[in-house]
């Protein structure tokens, strides 16, 4: 092999070269230095990754900061009280309907026990129910739910949430009125949610369904004489 230092012929037994007294594997000064220079690099990259990757967190945060206040402002000028008029269901029944629906249980979006007036909550991380009950009747004066799925497993509890919310309301023909219902809305083959702005009335109930920019997808049931 070759010293480091003069390039003279060494054998690989031998740890000093006998031209220059050089030991055979101490690394030259060079070396070193590229070596150092090497490390500092690689501590350097990783520090901006670091850093990319913190303010990555932070803006996806904010991003869902903002989108949480779009959705309570949403909420907030959607939830006047509808005059009265009612859904014709207390919120318990809904409430005990909706949750024992099998394919609720399956995906984990079961409704909270409330007692009078607005009130907002969590199905999911993706979806939130709003509305308000009647304190006199204990009725249903609005149901609301405001969903924005990000992937696929969100997309069939958004629209599990709003099937099961039709089938709660007409039990004795729930399959044939969440069919119908969910087709209106544009949940059909060929339809395209993205820019849905659908509405439709049934016996006593008017069904909505948007997508509202910043906010998601909106779907609300309100009796049809209800004040807008």
């Amino acid at each position: 092999m070759k010293c480091k230092y003069c390039n003279a012929d060494v054998s690989v037994a031998e740890k000093i070269c006998p031209s220059c007294n050089h030991p055979v594997n101490e690394e030259n000064p060079e070396t070193i230095a590229k070596k150092k220079k090497s490390r500092w690099l690689a501590i350097g990259i990783a520090a901006i990754a670091i850093i990319f990757i913190v303010t990555t967190i932070g803006m996806i945060m904010n991003s869902n900061a903002a989108t949480t206040s779009a959705v309570n402002s949403a909420v907030n000028q959607s939830s006047s009280a509808p005059s009265g008029k009612t859904l014709g269901i207390t919120y318990t029944l809904l409430h005990d309907r909706f949750n024992d629906n099998v394919n609720v249980k399956k995906q984990d979006i079961l409704m909270k026990n409330v007692t009078n007036g607005d009130f907002s909550y969590n199905l999911d991380k993706s979806i939130m129910m709003t509305g308000s009950v009647d304190p006199g009747s204990k009725e249903v004066s609005k149901i609301q739910v405001i969903a924005k799925p990000t992937n696929r497993d969100e997309s069939i509890k958004m629209l599990t949430a709003i099937g099961v919310i039709v089938e709660s309301l007409y039990p004795s023909d729930a399959n044939h009125m969440r069919d119908m219902v969910l087709g209106e809305m544009g949940f059909k083959q060929g339809g395209d949610i993205r820019n849905a702005n659908n509405s439709s009335v049934h016996d006593n109930n008017k069904f909505h369904f948007a997508a509202v920019p910043e906010v998601g997808y909106v779907f609300t049931v309100t009796h049809k004489d209800a004040a807008e």
